[in-house]
């Protein structure tokens, strides 16, 4: 027997009993430690990436009339009773646990407010309570729940508790706040407890979580998930700013309140469809998120209590679960074909709701992205409200409700939560404010609510189908923002105005071309002229005329005699292919041709009469010179003007003299020219934005300068003409407009006052750089040539109120309808196809019924029928002011690994690096990987573009899937006849660089190699590359922890763990900490990593069951 057995044989039963208390009361002195459930797990890790922060505090705020030091022992005996209020969370080697104190005093400070004024007092107020529950817990030091009262006068106080979600949830605090008020009613009497003793603590729990879900368990469950959430698409709602490249967690909140009616309506709709109020609601939130992104796989995060055992169901601590809960709204369902749906799925996900979130995003390994919260970025629950017996603690108190409690976070982009109480529903959204503004959120409220109104109304209304916009915003959106009528003549055909003008100033120049120039009256005669000659071979209304002509003063006395011959011109551009041409000839019946002498060899057979109009001598030959009288009305067609098609076969675009002329008087009237002016004509005569060029001068007594022949592409060749001939007015695409203030001295451009630009999506930093060269005015055009030139303008000093350009607002007596796929209008912000109607509709296109059917639809909004909108296939959106901006095009949206990109966010980033001139991104389809995109760019650097220091510029600001896949240098983009971007003349990228694949390179510098020891230890691997990626190897956000911890220790040096995340290899990592400028090696390409982990994590079990 050993001596201290003999001492403890020798004590008598007392001295036994008094040494074991001793005992047990020095064991009860030392905190207990337990690990973490799931749950604590993940928010443990997030609180190690974004140290002190308030993201996941939880409040109560509450008047109080009672006795404050009763409010004190309450607030300690439920501190007692729970653990979980005690608990802090360190780490021990790398690997967090709870720590649980065995006893805890909560202080309860009081702050008097009684001094000031009324006004002041609630103020006050306000701004301690959002300090207060915006203060930061540390985790590790605690404790993770404080309660504090602000004294308002002799009897009333404000009651502020605030948690950690580490350590509670909304149910939680529902027992919190039951405790305290059974608890209060005792204390005041001077009655014990009667809350009987708790079978169970949170530490328990978190133990018998880890015990169970593993094995057989672990597998069911998880075998449900990875299907359901296979190839999990991501929700993205229409945005008012880009989404940063991390999450901040800025919040607001805005407030919903549906009324007792309709409140009932759901409620009854609930019970006949046989669903549960959560099932209707969550359904018609989901038609809102469908409506707003146009999705039909649509995922919501749904929180669950997490309390599925009874002895859990008075627990305080951190249950919740969150399921994702994944639907099908393809096929335009009716609402109630939604709602069988939604039950179907919401069963399914409840029937295997013990998996915890974080264990399911562990298993899944989604694509990490620091910018959003992983598997869904939206979420909906609803929540039963129950009475409370006592009323010391109210939340519907006066004071209260005129208190403004902001907490200023948001965890996802959108948080919406409804109360359902005896009052009826109500609840609010949490937004991220980074995302979205006050007044979006608001819209998206009263939307959700217009939605329910129809839902309860026919729920076998198809989700399409159902109103969206209220009354007055539906209103605003169709009536009063395409108030566009003015009055102009209604009689008066495209060249009519120029013989008036040639009545006015017959001997002003009306035309020059290089050395050559004609007065009004002598354009006039020569085009009388030819009109008569046309006449008498047969042209007149609606008669097509060919005119095969190069840039000169004949190109415009052709245009002029067509039309006064009554006729139509159809412009065929000679440096169009010859296939191209004859295809445009087979389709227009045109008797005559009008063309030059040296065009002759390369026109393609045709059976039209040519009349050569640089033949001089035989056109003066006709002694007719007189205006024409012909039979043509507006409505008659002007020109027909042919345009790419989709099937590779162009189409004629018929636009008659009424849509043409009031798009005449609207320039004429927007922006009046003067005899003063000269406008350059360099636009090609087949592309429609030249009819303006070529008539507002002559509508005007103005000078019409026709540009020289193949040069008009020239920056320095537009630089020259434009001082050579004092032009005022300019009209150019975005390319040739980067060309032409791209030329050194454009700044003595000084009699430019005004410039047109259109044809394509104007730049950003174009804009900025136009002024800074130009002393003029910038217009943005937008409109196609189905609806006569142009059909919206922006003026683009704007440009710094909106931070983007836009595309403006519709001209006169022309109208804008941005719709859905239903045909119904969307709501300010939410992109949609843009529709336009008015006076500047084109006819249709030529011989083609069936596809101006297609495009030309019955106007949906038109009660007295007959009149029709045009399908532009733009996609666009409304900003809150009713100008329109321009998004891109519905039919070429880019798709990466379930991310909707916009390119033109891609080029305007590219654009800023230093050294490129200007950018274009394009999709590829990859056999193997997908969708991948392509950069294009115009390198002007003075060594060669570093395709590595590009994409680590681009993989700081842009999100990894919007970073293109391969880079192409080039010295100029190939053009269009007109100077747009021809992107089909694009180079494959297939061979002009080498793929950037990673392949081992061995650790060499000193650091390097202490780095790759820590890896090789933390991963189990034998050797480790300096440009592998961390989660290609397996590893994960609690290995990245235990990283963290060593590397700090190794360096000595800050080293945050956001940084490891910034830096996933080595190389990168190392060139951080030593600040070297090296280029890095490109990461693995994304879609790939979830491969190499699997095949990392099974390697690494392999290695284990071999060492067991």
């Amino acid at each position: 027997m050993s001596s201290v057995d003999q001492r403890l044989s020798d004590l008598s039963p007392q001295e036994k009993r008094k040494l074991l208390a001793q005992l047990l009361q020095e064991k009860a002195k030392k905190p207990a430690s337990f690990p973490l459930s799931f749950a604590q797990q993940r928010l443990w890790f997030l609180d190690q990436l974004a140290p002190g922060n308030p993201f996941y505090n939880i409040p109560i705020v509450a008047p109080f009339s009672g006795s404050v030091e009763i409010l004190t022992q309450i607030l300690n005996e439920v501190v007692r009773r729970h653990e979980a209020l005690r608990t802090t969370f360190r780490a021990i080697e790398g690997q967090p646990v709870q720590v649980i104190a065995p006893s805890l005093k909560l202080d309860l400070p009081i702050i008097d407010l009684r001094q000031l004024p009324d006004g002041d007092r609630q103020a006050e107020a306000n701004r301690l309570v959002e300090e207060e529950i915006q203060r930061p817990f540390d985790l590790a030091s605690g404790p993770l729940v404080r309660a504090m009262l602000l004294q308002l006068d002799a009897f009333r106080y404000l009651f502020v508790l605030t948690m950690h979600h580490i350590i509670s949830d909304g149910w939680s605090m529902e027992i919190f706040s039951r405790e305290l008020s059974t608890l209060y009613q005792h204390f005041i009497k001077g009655q014990p407890s009667p809350l009987p003793d708790l079978p169970i603590q949170y530490a328990d729990f978190a133990v018998w979580q880890r015990d169970w879900l593993k094995g057989e368990v672990l597998e069911k469950q998880l075998a449900y998930w990875k299907k359901q959430l296979a190839d999990l698409p991501v929700l993205q709602l229409p945005t008012d700013r880009p989404r940063p490249n991390e999450q901040r967690f800025q919040g607001a909140y805005h407030k919903i309140a549906l009324s007792p009616t309709l409140s009932a309506e759901l409620r009854q709709l609930s019970r006949e469809e046989g669903v549960t109020l959560f099932m209707t609601l969550v359904a018609a939130f989901k038609t809102l998120l469908y409506r707003y992104s146009g999705q039909t796989d649509i995922v919501v995060g749904v929180p669950i209590a997490g309390r599925n055992r009874l002895e859990l169901e008075n627990l305080i601590g951190f249950f919740v679960n969150s399921l994702v809960l994944r639907t099908d709204l393809s096929g335009n369902p009716t609402f109630r074909q939604l709602l069988s749906r939604v039950r179907e799925a919401a069963l399914d996900a409840y029937a295997h709701q013990d998996l915890p979130f974080e264990k399911l995003v562990d298993e899944l390994r989604p694509q990490r992205d620091l910018s959003r919260n992983p598997l869904f970025q939206v979420t909906f629950q609803l929540i039963k409200l129950h009475q409370l017996a006592d009323t010391t603690l109210q939340a519907d108190d006066p004071i209260l409700s005129s208190l403004k409690v902001r907490r200023g976070t948001a965890i996802f982009d959108i948080a919406f939560s409804l109360w359902d109480g005896p009052a009826g529903i109500n609840g609010g959204f949490e937004y991220n404010t980074d995302l979205f503004d006050p007044d979006t959120v608001e819209r998206m409220a009263g939307h959700f609510q217009t939605l329910l109104a129809g839902i309860v109304a026919d729920p076998q209304t198809r989700l399409g189908q159902l109103a969206l916009l209220p009354d007055g915003e539906r209103k605003q959106i169709l009536e009063i923002w395409n108030r566009t009528s003015a009055c102009y003549p209604a009689d008066r055909c495209l060249h009519e105005p120029f013989e008036a003008q040639v009545a006015k100033t017959p001997d002003s120049v009306a035309v020059s071309f290089e050395d050559q120039s004609v007065t009004y009256r002598e354009l006039n005669r020569r085009a009388n002229q030819l009109a008569h000659r046309l006449q008498g071979y047969g042209v007149g209304p609606d008669v097509l005329v060919g005119l095969f002509l190069e840039r000169s003063i004949e190109m415009v006395v052709g245009l002029l005699a067509v039309l006064k011959a009554g006729g139509a011109y159809v412009p065929l551009d000679p440096a169009y292919p010859t296939e191209r041409l004859s295809l445009m000839l087979g389709d227009i019946p045109a008797p005559v041709l009008l063309t030059q002498k040296h065009l002759l060899p390369i026109l393609p057979t045709h059976a039209a009469k040519v009349i050569l109009l640089d033949d001089h001598q035989e056109l003066a030959a006709d002694l007719h010179l007189e205006n024409v009288r012909s039979a043509v009305q507006p409505d008659h067609l002007a020109y027909v003007i042919f345009t790419s098609g989709s099937t590779g076969k162009p189409k004629g675009v018929m636009i008659s003299h009424r849509a043409i002329c009031n798009h005449m008087e609207w320039m004429a009237s927007t922006f009046p020219l003067t005899e003063e002016d000269a406008i350059l004509q360099r636009t090609p005569f087949s592309f429609d934005a030249s009819v303006w060029e070529f008539y507002a001068p002559l509508w005007a007594g103005a000078r019409l300068v026709m540009a020289s022949p193949q040069r008009y592409q020239d920056g320095a060749e537009l630089v020259r003409q434009i001082q050579k001939h004092k032009i005022t007015i300019l009209q150019l695409v975005p390319s040739l407009l980067a060309l032409l203030l791209d030329v050194s001295g454009v700044e003595s451009c000084r009699s430019l006052r005004r410039v047109y630009c259109g044809g394509e999506a104007l730049p950003p930093d174009l804009v900025t750089l136009f002024y800074e060269r130009l002393d003029a005015n910038l217009f943005n055009l937008y409109g196609p040539t189905e609806t006569t030139v142009d059909a919206t303008v922006w003026e683009c000093r704007e440009i710094e109120k909106y931070q983007a350009v836009l595309i403006g607002r519709p001209i006169a007596n022309n109208q804008a309808y941005i719709l859905d796929d239903w045909l119904q209008p969307v709501p300010i912000g939410v992109p949609g196809e843009l529709y336009l109607g008015g006076v500047g509709l084109g006819r249709g296109y030529l011989h083609q019924g069936a596809l101006t059917a297609e495009r030309f639809i019955p106007h949906p909004f038109d009660s007295a029928g007959g009149t029709r909108l045009y399908k532009t296939g733009d996609l666009v959106r409304y900003r809150p002011d009713g100008n329109i901006e321009y998004l891109g095009r519905t039919d070429h949206q880019v798709k990466v690994r379930g991310f909707r990109i916009e390119l033109g966010e891609v080029e305007a980033l590219l654009r800023e690096y230093e050294g490129i001139k200007d950018a274009i991104v394009v999709p590829k389809a990859e056999s193997v990987n997908g969708q991948s995109l392509v950069a294009y760019v115009l390198w002007t650097g003075p060594l060669p573009l570093s395709v590595t220091k590009l994409r680590r510029f681009l993989s700081q600001q842009l999100p990894e899937y919007m970073v293109p896949t391969h880079f192409v240098s080039l010295d100029v983009f190939p053009l269009l006849p007109n100077g747009k971007v021809n992107r089909k003349a694009l180079p494959d990228p297939a061979g002009l660089y080498p793929a950037q694949e990673t392949t081992y390179a061995a650790p060499h510098t000193v650091l390097e190699r202490k780095v790759a020891a820590v890896w090789q230890e933390a991963l189990q691997l034998d050797k480790v590359g300096i440009y592998d990626n961390f989660f290609d190897l397996g590893g994960h956000s609690l290995l990245m922890i235990r990283l963290h911890s060593k590397l700090r220790e190794m360096v000595n040096a800050d080293l945050s763990l956001m940084d490891l995340f910034r830096y996933p290899t080595i190389n990168a990592l190392v060139q951080h900490l030593s600040q070297e400028e090296q280029a890095t090696p490109s990461f693995d390409k994304i879609e790939e990593r979830s491969k190499k982990h699997r095949e990392a994590m099974q390697q690494r079990q392999r290695m284990r069951r071999k060492s067991a």
